[in-house]
């Protein structure tokens, strides 16, 4: 019940967010410019090996909001205590951004991790995470249809016990490309 309240929240933030800016005359993109895609890939090596994909989709909603969802998949290996585990997390991530200047934005999301790990010698468990993250971004073009992005957003609802998450800072880097 917990999850659906979280999931329909960021929803209605997301939909109430886009009606006020398209009602204050911003205007809306159409045709080509509208669409964008892109994501991450990242690795890392050490005493947890992981690669993660991250793949995304948004639409501009108008010149200066946007809204998307991104998907995300994490493969790790943990080698710690002299005992090595594998594992395998997923998750979800819908996400809004405002355009406060060319290449400067406001960005807010709701994520859902899926986070598999260690329980005993024997085996792992799975637990759900939701998290509400807040922050902002800088974009810097690559061509004239894709761009670099960074973005630092904070994680609203962190709780050292209760994420798998050992900081509270959330750090994104990718491509985006639109169409």
């Amino acid at each position: 019940m917990m999850q659906m309240r979280h999931i329909l929240l960021a929803i209605s933030v997301l939909s109430v967010a886009s009606s006020a800016w398209a009602s204050a005359g911003i205007g809306v993109v159409s045709g080509r410019g509208g669409i964008f895609y892109g994501g991450s890939v990242s690795a890392g090596v050490g005493s947890v090996d992981y690669v993660e994909l991250s793949p995304m989709i948004g639409t501009h909603l108008t010149q200066r909001v946007s809204a998307g969802v991104s998907l995300l998949y994490r493969y790790r290996r943990e080698k710690r205590s002299g005992r090595e585990f594998t594992s395998n997390d997923y998750g979800m991530a819908l996400f809004a951004r405002y355009r406060v200047a060319r290449s400067f934005y406001l960005e807010t999301d709701y994520e859902y991790l899926d986070h598999e790990f260690a329980r005993s010698e024997s085996g792992t468990t799975r637990r759900q995470y939701h998290s509400f993250l807040a922050g902002g971004g800088v974009t810097t073009p690559l061509s004239a249809n894709s761009v670099m992005y960074l973005s630092v957003l904070y994680n609203l609802n962190h709780d050292e016990s209760g994420t798998p998450y050992g900081d509270p800072w959330v750090v994104r880097f990718g491509i985006g490309v639109g169409f």
